[in-house]
């Protein structure tokens, strides 16, 4: 593992029950914010040895959308919202975080993560919780450290 995170990711990992990702990105597919996720965000998680669950990359050819969507979401510790107006238009982002919200409330965990990329006005579900703002760049380091460091925590409450 290459990060500094390692023993704390594998403990979370255990506590959590053993799932096979850390995080499950979801995201709008439009530019900026897709080649951020993708070119900057995800490779920088996975330096710290999170295991990432990405659409473009692990979504498995032939299978239904919204299952696979599903299966990101179960198969993965946290769902990572990233936040940009576009993000709140899509019909396909807010099943994502619902399904995240609901397996959350099934299981007594806290599973939903958000970012905000870009000012962003979200459904009251999602701004009645604590965010991390990514806005600007300038302070990425800090902000990603920050990030990992919740990721790297067990979902469970318990």
């Amino acid at each position: 593992m290459t990060g500094s995170w390692g023993d704390g990711i594998e403990a979370a990992r255990a506590a959590d029950g053993g799932l096979p990702y850390d995080v499950f990105f979801s995201y709008r597919h439009h530019e900026p914010e897709r080649s951020w996720v993708r070119t900057v965000l995800v490779p920088r998680l996975e330096s710290a040895g999170l295991r990432t669950f990405i659409d473009y990359r692990d979504f498995r050819l032939g299978e239904a959308l919204v299952l696979e969507m599903a299966r990101g979401v179960e198969e993965s510790r946290y769902t990572l919202l990233v936040l940009t107006p576009a993000y709140t238009e899509s019909n396909f982002t807010e099943l994502e975080n619902v399904l995240a919200e609901h397996l959350g409330l099934e299981r007594s965990e806290r599973r939903l993560i958000a970012v905000t990329r870009e000012p962003t006005k979200a459904r009251l579900g999602i701004r009645a919780r604590l965010s991390l703002d990514m806005t600007n760049d300038v302070e990425f380091e800090v902000s990603v450290r920050r990030l990992i460091g919740a990721l790297s925590q067990p979902s469970s409450r318990g």
